[in-house]
Protein backbone atom coordinates (compact mmCIF):
# COMPACT_ATOMS: atom_id res chain seq x y z
CA UNK A 1 0.00 0.00 0.00
CA UNK A 2 1.31 3.41 -0.93
CA UNK A 3 2.41 5.41 2.19
CA UNK A 4 1.71 8.62 1.64
CA UNK A 5 0.71 11.14 4.47
CA UNK A 6 -1.81 13.66 3.07
CA UNK A 7 0.42 16.60 4.25
CA UNK A 8 -1.19 19.10 5.33
CA UNK A 9 1.20 21.97 19.53
CA UNK A 10 -2.40 22.61 21.98
CA UNK A 11 -2.17 23.23 25.53
CA UNK A 12 -2.88 21.66 27.00
CA UNK A 13 -5.26 23.54 24.88
CA UNK A 14 -6.18 22.54 23.35
CA UNK A 15 -5.57 18.97 15.74
CA UNK A 16 -7.75 11.18 4.45
CA UNK A 17 -5.07 9.59 1.97
CA UNK A 18 -4.98 7.19 -0.76
CA UNK A 19 -2.40 4.34 -0.47
CA UNK A 20 0.14 4.08 -3.70
CA UNK A 21 3.19 1.18 -3.22
CA UNK A 22 5.52 3.05 -1.39
CA UNK A 23 4.78 6.47 0.18
CA UNK A 24 2.09 7.38 2.76
CA UNK A 25 1.44 11.05 4.22
CA UNK A 26 0.67 12.71 7.01
CA UNK A 27 -0.46 16.63 8.54
CA UNK A 28 0.48 19.24 10.44
CA UNK A 29 0.93 21.08 13.41
CA UNK A 30 3.31 24.33 17.37
CA UNK A 31 4.87 23.69 19.26
CA UNK A 32 2.21 24.16 21.41
CA UNK A 33 0.27 22.17 21.83
CA UNK A 34 2.06 19.71 20.20
CA UNK A 35 1.95 17.02 22.97
CA UNK A 36 -1.37 18.74 24.57
CA UNK A 37 -3.55 16.09 22.66
CA UNK A 38 -4.45 14.48 25.73
CA UNK A 39 -5.44 17.96 27.51
CA UNK A 40 -9.19 18.09 28.58
CA UNK A 41 -11.18 20.17 26.30
CA UNK A 42 -13.46 22.05 28.57
CA UNK A 43 -17.00 23.79 27.67
CA UNK A 44 -17.32 26.76 29.65
CA UNK A 45 -20.96 27.74 30.20
CA UNK A 46 -20.58 31.19 31.05
CA UNK A 47 -17.75 33.80 30.91
CA UNK A 48 -16.84 34.44 34.63
CA UNK A 49 -16.47 37.64 35.42
CA UNK A 50 -12.73 38.94 35.89
CA UNK A 51 -11.77 42.03 37.68
CA UNK A 52 -9.02 44.59 36.60
CA UNK A 53 -6.68 42.95 38.21
CA UNK A 54 -7.16 39.70 37.72
CA UNK A 55 -3.85 37.23 39.09
CA UNK A 56 -2.62 34.03 37.72
CA UNK A 57 -1.50 31.26 40.15
CA UNK A 58 1.36 29.58 37.68
CA UNK A 59 2.73 26.20 38.62
CA UNK A 60 6.83 26.15 37.71
CA UNK A 61 9.21 24.04 39.11
CA UNK A 62 10.01 26.09 41.76
CA UNK A 63 6.51 25.97 43.32
CA UNK A 64 3.14 27.96 42.64
CA UNK A 65 3.72 31.77 41.55
CA UNK A 66 0.74 34.88 41.90
CA UNK A 67 1.59 36.78 38.35
CA UNK A 68 -0.30 39.48 37.67
CA UNK A 69 -2.06 39.08 34.29
CA UNK A 70 0.03 41.68 32.39
CA UNK A 71 3.14 40.38 34.00
CA UNK A 72 2.11 36.59 32.91
CA UNK A 73 0.96 38.07 29.68
CA UNK A 74 4.37 39.80 29.05
CA UNK A 75 6.37 36.62 30.00
CA UNK A 76 4.21 34.35 27.77
CA UNK A 77 4.56 36.27 24.46
CA UNK A 78 7.86 36.46 24.96
CA UNK A 79 8.32 33.12 25.68
CA UNK A 80 5.98 32.24 22.31
CA UNK A 81 6.11 34.50 19.49
CA UNK A 82 9.42 36.11 18.04
CA UNK A 83 9.50 39.61 18.91
CA UNK A 84 10.26 40.37 15.21
CA UNK A 85 6.94 39.82 14.80
CA UNK A 86 4.47 42.76 13.45
CA UNK A 87 2.42 45.05 16.57
CA UNK A 88 -0.56 43.81 15.37
CA UNK A 89 0.44 40.08 15.30
CA UNK A 90 1.89 41.02 19.35
CA UNK A 91 -1.77 41.88 20.07
CA UNK A 92 -3.05 39.09 18.67
CA UNK A 93 -0.91 36.91 20.62
CA UNK A 94 -1.64 38.97 23.80
CA UNK A 95 -5.11 38.50 23.02
CA UNK A 96 -5.03 34.86 22.81
CA UNK A 97 -2.51 34.10 25.62
CA UNK A 98 -4.55 35.67 28.09
CA UNK A 99 -8.15 34.03 26.32
CA UNK A 100 -6.17 30.40 27.13
CA UNK A 101 -4.83 31.74 30.20
CA UNK A 102 -8.70 32.67 31.52
CA UNK A 103 -10.15 29.87 30.13
CA UNK A 104 -7.78 27.60 31.78
CA UNK A 105 -8.31 29.41 35.07
CA UNK A 106 -12.25 28.62 34.91
CA UNK A 107 -11.46 24.96 33.93
CA UNK A 108 -9.66 24.52 37.43
CA UNK A 109 -11.41 26.10 39.86
CA UNK A 110 -10.93 24.72 42.49
CA UNK A 111 -7.42 23.68 41.97
CA UNK A 112 -4.13 24.55 43.85
CA UNK A 113 -2.92 26.52 40.12
CA UNK A 114 -4.57 28.21 37.48
CA UNK A 115 -1.74 26.90 35.02
CA UNK A 116 2.15 25.64 34.78
CA UNK A 117 4.75 27.09 32.81
CA UNK A 118 5.17 24.49 29.90
CA UNK A 119 3.77 24.53 26.50
CA UNK A 120 2.84 20.08 27.15
CA UNK A 121 0.00 21.27 29.45
CA UNK A 122 -0.19 24.99 28.85
CA UNK A 123 1.70 27.76 27.15
CA UNK A 124 5.34 28.43 28.07
CA UNK A 125 6.16 31.22 30.26
CA UNK A 126 9.62 33.56 30.81
CA UNK A 127 10.08 35.40 34.00
CA UNK A 128 12.16 38.37 33.81
CA UNK A 129 15.41 37.25 34.55
CA UNK A 130 14.49 34.59 32.10
CA UNK A 131 14.05 37.07 29.71
CA UNK A 132 17.13 38.70 30.22
CA UNK A 133 19.03 35.83 29.49
CA UNK A 134 17.04 34.76 26.66
CA UNK A 135 17.80 38.36 25.10
CA UNK A 136 20.86 39.60 26.50
CA UNK A 137 21.73 43.33 25.24
CA UNK A 138 18.19 43.31 23.17
CA UNK A 139 15.95 43.24 26.39
CA UNK A 140 14.84 46.53 26.54
CA UNK A 141 14.30 47.14 23.23
CA UNK A 142 12.11 44.05 22.53
CA UNK A 143 10.37 44.13 26.27
CA UNK A 144 9.33 47.85 25.33
CA UNK A 145 7.50 46.34 22.16
CA UNK A 146 5.76 43.67 23.87
CA UNK A 147 4.76 46.31 26.54
CA UNK A 148 3.65 48.42 23.96
CA UNK A 149 1.50 45.77 22.28
CA UNK A 150 0.36 44.56 25.68
CA UNK A 151 -0.65 48.07 26.75
CA UNK A 152 -3.30 48.44 23.52
CA UNK A 153 -4.74 45.19 24.12
CA UNK A 154 -4.45 44.60 28.21
CA UNK A 155 -8.09 42.72 29.86
CA UNK A 156 -8.83 41.97 26.32
CA UNK A 157 -9.87 38.17 25.61
CA UNK A 158 -12.23 35.97 23.08
CA UNK A 159 -15.15 35.05 23.48
CA UNK A 160 -17.77 32.36 21.97
CA UNK A 161 -20.78 32.97 22.53
CA UNK A 162 -21.15 33.57 26.51
CA UNK A 163 -18.05 31.29 26.81
CA UNK A 164 -14.34 32.45 27.31
CA UNK A 165 -12.67 31.11 23.92
CA UNK A 166 -10.35 27.99 24.17
CA UNK A 167 -7.23 30.32 22.35
CA UNK A 168 -4.81 27.48 20.46
CA UNK A 169 -2.62 28.74 18.58
CA UNK A 170 0.66 26.86 17.38
CA UNK A 171 3.75 27.94 15.28
CA UNK A 172 3.06 27.52 11.69
CA UNK A 173 0.43 25.43 9.94
CA UNK A 174 1.10 23.22 6.48
CA UNK A 175 -1.32 26.24 4.64
CA UNK A 176 -3.87 24.92 6.46
CA UNK A 177 -5.00 25.09 9.88
CA UNK A 178 -6.84 22.55 11.67
CA UNK A 179 -9.97 21.69 13.34
CA UNK A 180 -9.69 20.76 16.82
CA UNK A 181 -12.30 17.80 16.47
CA UNK A 182 -9.48 16.46 14.50
CA UNK A 183 -6.46 16.53 17.00
CA UNK A 184 -8.48 16.95 19.94
CA UNK A 185 -11.62 15.45 19.55
CA UNK A 186 -13.52 18.22 21.20
CA UNK A 187 -15.61 20.17 18.54
CA UNK A 188 -15.15 24.21 19.10
CA UNK A 189 -16.90 25.85 16.05
CA UNK A 190 -14.65 28.63 16.32
CA UNK A 191 -11.56 26.12 16.16
CA UNK A 192 -12.38 24.92 12.60
CA UNK A 193 -9.40 24.28 9.70
CA UNK A 194 -8.91 27.24 7.75
CA UNK A 195 -6.47 28.25 4.63
CA UNK A 196 -3.41 30.09 5.82
CA UNK A 197 -1.48 29.78 2.46
CA UNK A 198 1.10 32.59 3.78
CA UNK A 199 2.34 29.69 5.93
CA UNK A 200 4.17 28.53 3.33
CA UNK A 201 6.50 31.43 2.44
CA UNK A 202 8.29 30.49 5.81
CA UNK A 203 11.40 29.22 5.65
CA UNK A 204 10.62 26.70 8.26
CA UNK A 205 7.71 25.41 6.19
CA UNK A 206 9.45 21.95 5.19
CA UNK A 207 12.08 19.88 7.25
CA UNK A 208 13.29 16.71 5.68
CA UNK A 209 14.46 13.79 8.47
CA UNK A 210 15.86 10.29 7.59
CA UNK A 211 15.92 7.23 9.42
CA UNK A 212 17.47 3.80 8.96
CA UNK A 213 14.93 0.75 9.58
CA UNK A 214 16.77 -0.10 12.99
CA UNK A 215 16.67 3.66 13.86
CA UNK A 216 12.88 3.42 13.34
CA UNK A 217 12.68 0.23 15.38
CA UNK A 218 14.26 1.51 18.20
CA UNK A 219 12.44 4.65 18.37
CA UNK A 220 9.08 3.56 18.15
CA UNK A 221 9.75 0.72 20.32
CA UNK A 222 7.68 2.07 23.23
CA UNK A 223 4.74 1.44 20.45
CA UNK A 224 5.93 -2.46 20.32
CA UNK A 225 8.77 -4.54 19.47
CA UNK A 226 8.23 -4.48 15.39
CA UNK A 227 9.23 -7.83 13.92
CA UNK A 228 8.64 -6.97 10.46
CA UNK A 229 10.63 -6.31 7.63
CA UNK A 230 10.60 -3.47 5.01
CA UNK A 231 8.20 -1.07 4.98
CA UNK A 232 6.36 -0.68 8.46
CA UNK A 233 4.13 2.30 7.61
CA UNK A 234 0.50 1.54 6.34
CA UNK A 235 -2.96 2.58 6.26
CA UNK A 236 -2.85 6.73 7.36
CA UNK A 237 -5.87 8.65 8.34
CA UNK A 238 -5.50 11.82 7.50
CA UNK A 239 -7.33 15.68 8.14
CA UNK A 240 -8.04 17.54 4.93
CA UNK A 241 -5.04 19.55 5.93
CA UNK A 242 -3.04 16.30 5.55
CA UNK A 243 -2.27 15.70 9.75
CA UNK A 244 -2.06 12.49 10.31
CA UNK A 245 -5.00 11.23 12.79
CA UNK A 246 -3.98 7.64 13.11
CA UNK A 247 -1.37 5.20 11.16
CA UNK A 248 -0.59 1.30 11.08
CA UNK A 249 3.11 0.56 12.13
CA UNK A 250 3.69 -2.79 12.06
CA UNK A 251 -0.27 -3.39 12.17
CA UNK A 252 -0.59 -2.00 15.12
CA UNK A 253 -3.03 1.25 14.62
CA UNK A 254 -1.26 4.50 16.51
CA UNK A 255 -1.70 8.05 16.78
CA UNK A 256 0.14 10.28 14.30
CA UNK A 257 0.78 12.49 16.96
CA UNK A 258 2.51 9.33 19.31
CA UNK A 259 4.77 8.99 15.88
CA UNK A 260 5.64 12.37 15.71
CA UNK A 261 6.63 12.32 19.49
CA UNK A 262 8.71 9.29 19.19
CA UNK A 263 10.42 10.49 15.77
CA UNK A 264 11.13 14.09 17.51
CA UNK A 265 9.12 15.43 14.58
CA UNK A 266 8.10 19.33 15.19
CA UNK A 267 4.57 18.47 13.87
CA UNK A 268 2.25 15.14 12.52
CA UNK A 269 1.66 17.00 9.16
CA UNK A 270 4.17 14.01 7.87
CA UNK A 271 4.57 11.60 4.65
CA UNK A 272 6.75 8.40 5.36
CA UNK A 273 9.00 7.29 2.25
CA UNK A 274 10.44 4.12 2.41
CA UNK A 275 13.44 2.84 0.05
CA UNK A 276 16.42 0.93 0.11
CA UNK A 277 16.32 0.90 3.91
CA UNK A 278 15.97 4.40 4.85
CA UNK A 279 12.70 5.99 5.65
CA UNK A 280 12.22 9.44 4.37
CA UNK A 281 10.03 11.61 6.66
CA UNK A 282 8.80 14.81 5.34
CA UNK A 283 6.69 17.53 7.68
CA UNK A 284 4.85 20.47 6.68
CA UNK A 285 4.36 23.14 9.23
CA UNK A 286 5.27 23.39 13.29
CA UNK A 287 2.73 22.55 16.10
CA UNK A 288 -0.54 20.96 16.59
CA UNK A 289 -1.93 23.20 13.89
CA UNK A 290 -4.73 24.13 15.66
CA UNK A 291 -6.19 27.71 15.91
CA UNK A 292 -4.32 31.09 15.40
CA UNK A 293 -0.56 30.26 13.20
CA UNK A 294 1.58 32.11 14.66
CA UNK A 295 3.72 32.59 12.03
CA UNK A 296 0.24 33.10 9.60
CA UNK A 297 -0.56 36.32 12.13
CA UNK A 298 2.88 37.75 11.40
CA UNK A 299 1.94 37.70 7.60
CA UNK A 300 -1.53 39.30 8.26
CA UNK A 301 0.15 41.97 10.01
CA UNK A 302 2.72 42.86 7.70
CA UNK A 303 0.14 42.98 4.93
CA UNK A 304 -2.41 45.54 7.03
CA UNK A 305 -4.33 43.31 8.96
CA UNK A 306 -5.64 44.88 12.49
CA UNK A 307 -5.03 42.47 15.70
CA UNK A 308 -8.82 42.57 15.71
CA UNK A 309 -8.69 41.01 12.40
CA UNK A 310 -5.99 38.30 12.69
CA UNK A 311 -8.02 36.94 15.52
CA UNK A 312 -11.29 36.66 13.79
CA UNK A 313 -9.95 35.15 10.78
CA UNK A 314 -7.87 32.40 12.59
CA UNK A 315 -11.34 32.34 15.42
CA UNK A 316 -14.06 32.46 13.38
CA UNK A 317 -17.23 33.58 15.36
CA UNK A 318 -15.87 34.51 18.49
CA UNK A 319 -15.54 38.43 19.89
CA UNK A 320 -13.54 40.21 21.60
CA UNK A 321 -14.41 41.37 25.35
CA UNK A 322 -12.14 43.46 27.97
CA UNK A 323 -12.43 43.16 31.48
Amino acid sequence: MKKVFITGFIVAFCLLIIPLPGVIKKQNGSALAAAQEDTPIYINTSAPVYGENVIFRIKTENGIENIPADEYITGVVAAEMPVSYGIEALKAQCVAAYSFALYRKNARQGEEYDLTDSYKTDQSYLNEAARREKWGDTYEEKTAKIKEALSEVSGQYLCYGDSVALALYHALSSGMTNACSDVFGGDMPYLISVKSDADMLSPDYKSVFSFSADEIKTKLSPIKEASGEGDLFSEATVTESGFVKEIKYDGETVRGTRIAELLGLPCADFTVEFSSGTYTVTCLGKGHGVGMSQYGAGQLAETGSTYAEILSFYYPGTNIVKN
